[in-house]
């Protein structure tokens, strides 16, 4: 029988000790296809899915998907396998001390996995029942498989309703969130995609935000553009309809944002976000409604916004003719004037406004999720957002608060992935003055 090369490479670098030794360092597991009657794509993006997934464990070096069909009897490996057959391809073929195998079925949405797992080294192996019937049900599978493989449990990030909601918040830190006075907390409304209404709900009086994306894209963009320009006045809207391709709307690429105004940002703070919300979503496309924390990068600045150059009475060519202490000059005449200009996002976080019952529903979650507001965050704007499914969607109540559970600045709380050190091509912003 002739052995391929990365086999005997494997076999060299990884063989299995006896069982009576003590468990390896470093683990070597080879994750077998699993078998699925009714869908084989299925099953093979499964076992690729706990390959990623494991491999970014210290102590497991998973082999590669190639690598492994290689390594794989003509026959294949099936739950049905003897038990002593996978040890003896785990010792004599393969050259890993850890195999993982299975069989998938599928019904409906749902999804369930019976996977087997033989470690070698251990002396042990376990066969367990997985399933899953929400939209990611792979990757909750292929997380649940792994922290079997382990013994432990994966780290997880927080998650919206961890933590109760606050009853004793002070003041909201934005204006007019209960949407009463939109032009004093708000942008100004171009009353088409976004528009203060009479709120509808029984009982209520007031005004509410009505995001509205089922429009055609082309007529809406011209529409956006003349308003920066200062050639159309939203008291004076125009006429845009739909149309029959939805994919054309603004909801099928842009959205509709409705920013609030600048809010002063605190380093090591903590935040929460509140808000109630009636509309539609689908699926994976629901409302978002974002917190964009900015600093000033007027000071590496080196050209002028479209606005600008107008009210200047320039084009981009008459400015880039300019000699560079000119250009310099004005651009710095500009960041004075006009300094939200040159306010750059650093920080962006979103509390999800998923509502596929489509009623009044309240949101609130706190952010950072971990830790306080990065340093190097200045501004803070609250940005209501929507688009899919084209259609109406309605707000109430968005209010940003300081936490009340924290009283002191907390450190800011990196990123816990393993590529997050490695070095970067984006600019860091100027140190605050």
């Amino acid at each position: 029988m002739n052995i391929p090369a990365c086999c005997l490479l494997l076999a060299a670098a990884a063989a299995a000790p006896p069982p009576e030794a003590k468990a390896p360092k470093v683990k070597f597991v080879v994750v077998f296809d699993f078998a699925c009657a009714s869908d084989a794509s299925l099953g093979r993006q499964l076992a690729d899915s706990v390959r990623i997934r494991l491999r970014r464990h210290d102590g497991y070096k998973v082999i590669d998907r190639l690598s492994t069909s290689e390594l794989t009897p003509a026959g294949g490996v099936s739950a049905k396998t003897p038990h002593a057959e996978i040890v003896r391809l785990l010792e004599e073929r393969v050259g890993a001390h850890v195999a993982v195998l299975g069989v998938v079925r599928k019904a409906g949405r749902g999804v369930r996995a019976e996977v087997r797992c033989v470690d070698v080294a251990a002396g042990d192996r376990w066969a367990k029942a997985f399933s899953d019937d929400t939209e990611r049900a792979r990757g909750v599978i292929a997380r649940a498989i792994v922290e079997a493989v382990r013994g432990r449990q994966e780290w997880r990030p927080p998650e919206y309703g961890d933590e109760d909601e606050p009853d004793d918040f002070a003041d909201p830190l934005n204006a007019a969130g209960d949407f009463e006075k939109a032009a004093a907390g708000w942008q100004r409304p171009d009353n088409v995609s976004m528009k203060i209404v009479p709120d509808p709900r029984p009982g209520r009086r007031g005004s509410v935000l009505r995001l509205f994306t089922d429009l055609d894209r082309e007529a809406w963009l011209k529409y956006q553009r003349d308003i920066r320009m200062g050639r159309a006045d939203p008291d004076d809207p125009p006429a845009i309809g739909t149309v029959a391709n939805k994919y054309a709307t603004v909801a099928g690429l842009e959205g509709v944002h409705f920013r609030s105004a600048w809010v002063g940002a605190e380093a090591g703070r903590r935040y929460w976000l509140v808000a109630d919300m009636k509309g539609r979503t689908a699926g994976i496309f629901f409302p978002k409604i974002f917190v964009k924390g900015f600093a000033d990068f007027s000071a590496v600045a080196d050209a002028l916004s479209e606005v600008s150059l107008k009210e200047m009475k320039l084009s981009p060519d008459d400015f880039a003719k300019l000699p560079p202490a000119k250009r310099k000059a004005l651009i710095a005449a500009d960041a004075k004037r006009h300094p939200q200009r040159y306010r750059r996002e650093v920080y962006r976080w979103y509390l999800a406004c998923r509502n596929e019952e489509d009623v009044w529903k309240h949101y609130a979650a706190p952010f950072p999720p971990r830790g306080g507001l990065p340093d190097n965050v200045r501004w803070l704007r609250i940005e209501v957002y929507a688009y899919w499914p084209p259609g109406a969607f309605l707000f109430d109540d968005v209010h940003l608060y300081a936490d009340p559970r924290r009283t002191k600045p907390l450190p800011e709380a990196r990123p816990r992935t393993p590529s997050y050190r490695k070095p970067s091509t984006r600019p860091s912003p100027p140190a605050k003055p």
